[in-house]
């Protein structure tokens, strides 16, 4: 009984013809050797078993074949051959995990200068080249920049972050991308029927899912399923058995799932994840197959044709279309907006099934609350069906803006003052604040005060703003004796006046007087006190208010620093 091999070696493409999902690098490749223009190095990169070790092998195959056909090669010379059976002299491959040091490198570089042998170029397959210190590198830059014109660099990492920029400014740089799902699928397919293996779609699916977009890692799982489930009475590996196997989640559960979050049907969504967790499923694949879903429902419906990014087969594309019609596309757009983020916590989460319940259970909320749009959308639908024509027959509401009411002081009527006897003390009572209001000015006896009627008179904008206590308001006075008697306070502070009081040093200022003349009973306007002759007098000298009284000219006493009047006569 000979050994047996396992798929991945078995199945290895040997042209590139087989290159399963990497046309574009297949494509550049072919074209360079039918052109005879090569490079003298490349830089294979991508993730694990997606190509980069056999496109590197089927590339030197065609380098020193014999008899290329159409770029690729003929499998059947002599240097094809000891290329597939590992045992030419003319392709060299190192491992860069172990062979990392300088020496090693410097014994490269050494035996890059002498010619091939059985093989027209000297090719160098350096696998894991991330792995090279910088030393080592340094001593292979200078083969790598100018080598032999019989030498070949082929180089293959999954790290080409770590590679010195000097290293890929050398070389020819091509990335590999994921193998779609549906390649590996049909890829799978075929070493079954020519196994003779009994598996179904189902399995086979299940195997592409968790392969991940690595051939290599799909033809492992294949062989482990084979080698799992085949009992030797031959049944099929069915499509539950590898589910089982991996922890993964059938189609028909996680469109279970999907129904139930598109509908809003939170309790259903729990106990489909508390049923799948108990039977030991692996919930971040649930998650990640959950967010897949998501986006392919999304594509159906903003994209007529979402079969070019949807890595799907027609039937499942079919049903993703169905699942799109059971909610509003903003309520999907909003539930892969919420779930996306969560990921990487989910990771991380002690609990992972009460954490992807919460998850869920938040974005179905916000993806189905009721929205100012639905509300609107749903009030023209009224008013297009007739049912809120009432509205148009309602009383329009006039919306008036009511000032705040200020109750008025009593109606006083204006008039001319006569001649009033001392009135007796009276207790002083707070005035309410009006345009047009009565003020009583109230005196003790002593100081021989008359009660007067005054029209309160807003005050220029320059004037500054005073409180109610302190605004003392002129009164139009007639045949009012002076006041004989002085506040000792105001004496104090009164300034004596200039020119109109030459005997002493206050200073008088004029100013447009907000009364209008009132005529004594002479006749004689121009000894009134209102109109333009109105005096005022500042109170910087201690006898200017006493001698301000005796003069008929000055109306008023200002306090100099602050400017309010501290005292009106005449």
């Amino acid at each position: 009984m000979s050994e047996y091999q396992v798929i991945a070696r078995k199945y290895r493409p040997q042209t590139f013809r087989d290159v399963v999902g990497q046309q574009h690098v297949v494509r550049t490749l072919r074209n360079a050797i039918n052109s005879g223009r090569t490079a003298h190095a490349y830089l294979f990169v991508g993730p694990r078993g997606i190509g980069k070790t056999t496109l590197a092998r089927i590339f030197a195959k065609a380098l020193n074949c014999e008899r290329p056909v159409d770029g690729n090669p003929c499998c059947e010379c002599e240097s094809c051959r000891a290329i597939a059976a590992e045992r030419s002299l003319a392709v060299f491959e190192v491992d860069a995990a172990s062979h990392n040091s300088t020496a090693d490198m410097r014994d490269l570089a050494d035996s890059a200068l002498t010619s091939p042998v059985g093989g027209k170029y000297k090719i160098y397959i350096i696998d894991e080249v991330h792995m090279l210190s910088k030393a080592a590198w340094n001593v292979l830059l200078k083969t790598v920049e100018e080598p032999p014109a019989h030498v070949k660099f082929i180089f293959a990492t999954t790290e080409v972050h770590q590679v010195l920029p000097t290293i890929i400014s050398r070389c020819q740089r091509f990335d590999l991308l994921p193998i779609p799902t549906r390649s590996i699928i049909e890829r799978l397919r075929l070493i079954a029927d020519t196994e003779k293996v009994a598996i179904d779609d189902d399995a086979i699916s299940a195997v592409a899912r968790a392969a991940e977009g690595g051939m290599r890692d799909a033809q492992s799982l294949l062989d482990q399923m084979i080698a799992f489930f085949s009992g030797g009475d031959g049944s099929a590996v069915t499509g539950e058995q590898v589910l089982s196997l991996f922890g993964l989640t059938g189609k028909k559960e996680l469109d279970a799932i999907l129904e139930a979050m598109l509908g809003n049907r939170p309790g259903e969504v729990v106990c489909r994840i508390g049923t799948l967790a108990a039977r030991g499923k692996n919930l971040e694949t649930l998650f990640d197959d959950i967010l897949s879903a998501l986006r392919a429902v999304q594509l159906c419906t903003i994209i007529a044709d979402p079969a070019e990014l949807i890595d799907e087969g027609a039937e499942a594309i079919a049903n993703y279309r169905r699942l799109s019609a059971l909610a509003p596309a903003d309520a999907i757009q909003i539930l892969l907006e919420t779930i996306a983020p969560v990921g990487r916590v989910l990771h991380d989460a002690l609990n992972k099934q009460v954490y992807l319940e919460t998850v869920l259970l938040k974005a179905m909320r916000e993806a189905h609350a009721v929205r100012l749009s639905d509300i609107l959308a749903r009030l023209n639908q009224l008013r297009a069906a007739g049912e809120l024509q009432f509205l148009d027959k309602l009383p329009v509401i006039e919306q008036r803006i009511v000032p705040a009411v200020i109750p008025a002081a009593p109606a006083v009527e204006e008039k001319t003052v006569p001649e009033v006897e001392i009135a007796p003390a009276v207790e002083a009572k707070p005035v309410p604040v009006m345009e047009k209001k009565t003020v009583i000015e109230e005196k003790t006896a002593e100081e021989e005060v008359i009660p007067v009627v005054e029209e309160v008179v807003v005050p220029a904008p320059a004037v500054e703003e005073k409180t109610a206590e302190e605004e003392v308001i002129p009164v139009v006075e007639e045949n009012v004796s002076p006041v004989e008697e002085v506040n000792p306070v105001a004496e104090t502070n009164a300034p004596e006046i200039e020119e109109e009081l030459p005997e002493s040093g206050g200073a008088v200022f004029i100013s447009d007087s907000p009364f209008p003349p009132v005529e004594k009973d002479d006749g004689n306007k121009e000894s009134t006190i209102g109109g333009s002759g109105r005096r005022s007098v500042a109170n910087d000298e201690p006898m200017a208010l006493k001698k301000a009284i005796e003069n008929p000219v000055v109306a008023e006493v200002v306090d100099l620093f602050s400017g309010t009047v501290i005292d009106v006569h005449r």
